[in-house]
């Protein structure tokens, strides 16, 4: 009985160490109305025109999709006390960096693919 007792005590002492982080971070919600003037078009309608745009979501636009699916799974991780508050900056550390070097990797390839476009346009003018 005693050691249910303190393996109960243990348990609960350990979730309330952990800080809950933010995992919603890259979270977009979206909303928008636009007002206008319409002249013609199909319906050959004339007058005020109103327009509403709502959306919601992660912004994945490029090569931020899997930094992003990384850090909430990370997150998911540490607010459930699977990892440490250091294995949790060490991680997020190595997603920064990951993401970083991919990205110059990337621009790295366009900017020599876009240099051989050009000097084979070059070749073809003369």
């Amino acid at each position: 009985m005693r050691y249910i007792l303190f393996l109960l005590l243990f348990m609960t002492g350990i979730a309330d160490a952990v800080e809950k982080q933010d995992c919603e971070v890259m979270d977009k919600k979206e909303f928008a109305i636009a007002l206008g003037w319409k002249f013609g078009g199909w319906g050959f309608g004339v007058g005020p025109e109103i327009a509403f745009k709502d959306s919601q979501g992660v912004d994945w636009s490029g090569s931020v999709q899997y930094m992003v699916a990384e850090y909430q799974e990370l997150c998911s991780r540490y607010n459930t006390g699977r990892i440490s508050q250091a294995q949790y900056d060490r991680e997020i550390q190595n997603i920064i960096e990951r993401s970083r070097r991919y990205e110059m990797e990337i621009a790295e390839y366009f900017r020599k693919k876009k240099e051989v476009i050009f000097n084979q346009m070059e070749r073809a003018v003369r």
